[in-house]
């Protein structure tokens, strides 16, 4: 009887722990069956993301109509928006309701062909090329983000005869250019890196060690200054397209070059949070970043009613927000923020 019933406490036991274990392994699979419910949630809710209308703001009164790609625009730290275009004397500073609370110079300095702001808010103006008692000038300018008084000028004339696309890489207050040297050691190269001295800090070619000046590529390469180069200020990357390759090439600050991805569409591009983002005709294609490549991705980024934006891209703030040019005649401000 002792043994029967010893015998019998350990049946239930075992049959406890086997019950135990059951239950168990029935939480686990039932935890497995969310996560996987789950997952395929997350997947589309990413892959579903829109573009929200925050803002739209007229400008007809600064901006020239259907000249869009002459437009420069870049916003500070604080969210405030500068814009000016090619051919204008001034430029304008809105706050983040887009109200206008900065138009300088407030004296002619001649056309600005160039424009950005640095990482301290403040404005940098390239004017259009004159000669001054046989000296070629190029002056590039900085003015006071707050009152548009004048703080620095230098003479980019000094180093280039011609110049594309300017660039300040904030926060590292570095100027990229595109364009062609003056000086002999740099014919070969066309983007070129200054301090805010205009000293030289480095040079290099996207095209490649061709043996080559800058004009003689360019003469099998017609298109190439059309295309400005973008910055990846996080991770410190340049990107250089070149359309008649179809390609965009992307190096670190030194020249190196870290990879390619087709640009077969030459689509406009624009760099979103360390991804690519390519305007189709289906809306924007997301080629996102894995290490040093640039991958395709299902990802098709519209706005909230499922309809492409049709409007020019000029900017992208550091909240995310992306700016463009729209409405009837291209002189409207239009803000998307990403949902």
């Amino acid at each position: 009887m002792v043994v029967a019933a010893v015998h019998n406490r350990v049946l239930r036991r075992i049959f406890s722990a086997f019950e135990l274990s059951i239950e168990a392994r029935r939480r686990e699979m039932k935890k497995r069956f969310l996560f996987v419910s789950f997952f395929p949630m997350v997947l589309c809710f990413a892959h579903s993301q829109n573009l929200i209308l925050e803002r739209e703001i007229d400008l007809g009164f600064f901006l020239k109509p259907h000249q869009a790609h002459l437009v420069f625009a870049a916003s500070d730290s604080a969210g405030n928006v500068f814009i000016t275009q090619r051919g204008n004397d001034s430029f304008l500073k809105l706050d983040r309701a887009g109200k206008v609370v900065l138009r300088a110079p407030r004296r002619n300095e001649g056309e600005i062909i160039k424009f950005d702001i640095d990482g301290y808010g403040n404005s940098v103006c390239v004017f259009s090329g004159r000669l001054e008692e046989g000296e070629f000038r190029l002056p590039l300018a900085w003015y006071n983000g707050f009152t548009g008084e004048k703080l620095k000028e230098i003479n980019l004339g000094e180093r280039f005869s011609f110049i594309a696309h300017l660039r300040i890489l904030r926060p590292r207050d570095l100027i990229l250019v595109n364009g062609i040297a003056s000086e002999e050691g740099f014919r070969n190269d066309s983007l070129h890196l200054l301090d805010f001295d205009g000293n030289h800090v480095n040079s290099f070619s996207p095209f490649g060690n061709q043996g080559l000046t800058v004009e003689a590529v360019l003469e099998r390469n017609g298109d190439y200054f059309a295309s400005s180069p973008q910055f990846d200020s996080t991770n410190g990357i340049v990107f250089q397209a070149l359309p008649e390759m179809k390609l965009i090439r992307y190096f670190d600050l030194a020249g190196n070059r870290l990879g390619e991805t087709d640009w077969a569409e030459r689509d406009h591009f624009l760099l979103h949070s360390g991804n690519i983002w390519f305007q189709g005709a289906e809306g924007f294609r997301v080629v996102e970043k894995k290490g040093n490549q640039y991958v395709p991705t299902n990802v098709n980024i519209k706005d909230a009613d499922g309809a492409r934006v049709p409007w020019h891209p000029v900017a992208v703030d550091s909240y995310g927000n992306i700016y463009f040019l729209g409405g009837k005649d291209l002189q409207s401000l239009i803000i998307y923020a990403l949902k």
